[in-house]
């Protein structure tokens, strides 16, 4: 056990450093767009399609695993829903954002340079589709039930504005691409390799940083039993759901591993951007995501074990 805290305490330990740099106003609030910025929209889709393009096609479109992935979120989505009402969440809109935020992990940031140092290259295909999932199915779905809760009148613009979301999502444009690099079997040119290495190699390290950053101006403001929900659908049972579906469906072992140990990562980040711009939970939310982080220093450190006992590592 003590392999896999080492393995993950480096992870935690620079969100912890972002965290620091945030509360001791070294870094002030007005910067950490700009450093997610970065993380966003150049080093993580450079590293996304690196390491896709080197990877067999065959390895990254599979059918079964975005079956099985599917499935898993759309129950932890209906448990979280449908929990909220016994939590004293009460309204369409708030069970939404339980849904999402107990189906929803932080896979760009956290999950996806974890996968890369505990399974190689070879994992990031899962990876990609469980951010394909998410960005697609869920976090419209989260949108679609708070704009029907609000009576709006304007489904079919706010369908269009997702849709575009989506579209032009960083993460996404450089899912398609590393996979048409992949498929035609043109990969990287050798020009642009060491490029998109070395910026690459920036996206760990910095979107860990940012995560931390972020995480200092949040307070632990809200609710206790729905806090508590979240946390727990996301840490303990979502895991444990993806391990059951992904090894029901049939998956290879290595797949299994990494989907369990992506399910295992904590509240995403974005469903406190919705939860914000609709006014639904945002305190709640805010506060599930800096203790889903903290709990997840041990959390993922044993889904980790677990998964590397599935593949005989």
């Amino acid at each position: 056990m003590e392999v896999f805290f080492s393995l993950t305490v480096p992870f935690f330990a620079v969100i912890g450093l972002g965290y620091l740099a945030g509360a001791r106003r070294l870094i002030p609030p007005a910067g950490i767009p700009h450093l997610n910025t970065f993380v966003f929209y150049f080093s993580m889709p450079a590293l996304i399609v690196g390491a896709l393009a080197r990877q067999p096609v065959s390895v990254l479109l599979d059918g079964t695993f975005l079956a099985a992935w599917i499935s898993a979120g759309l129950l932890l989505f209906a448990l979280g829903a449908l929990g909220a009402r016994f939590a004293g969440m009460k309204g369409l809109a708030s069970a939404a954002i339980s849904g999402q935020a107990s189906a929803v992990g932080n896979v760009g940031f956290l999950a996806l340079p974890l996968v890369l140092v505990a399974f190689g290259p070879s994992g990031i295909g899962s990876v990609a589709a469980a951010l394909i999932i998410d960005l697609v199915v869920l976090i419209p779905l989260s949108i679609g039930l708070i704009e029907v809760s609000r009576g709006s009148n304007e489904l079919s613009a706010t369908a269009k504005r997702v849709a575009r979301g989506m579209v032009f999502n960083p993460f996404l444009v450089s899912i398609v691409a590393g996979v048409l690099l992949s498929a035609t079997g043109i990969g990287i040119p050798a020009a642009l390799e060491r490029f998109v290495e070395f910026l690459g190699g920036a996206a760990g390290p910095t979107a860990l940083f940012a995560l931390g950053l972020s995480l200092a101006g949040r307070q632990l403001r809200g609710d206790l039993p729905g806090i508590f929900l979240m946390s727990l659908l996301k840490l303990i049972v979502h895991p444990v759901v993806a391990y059951l579906m992904l090894s029901g469906f049939g998956l290879s072992a290595e797949k299994v591993a990494v989907g369990t140990v992506v399910a295992a990562m904590p509240v995403a980040g974005n469903v406190f951007v919705i939860a914000e711009q609709y006014g639904v939970g945002a305190r709640r939310v805010s506060a599930a995501i800096l203790v889903s982080t903290v709990i997840a220093v041990v959390t993922v450190a044993l889904a980790l074990w677990f998964a590397k006992g599935l593949i005989g590592v």
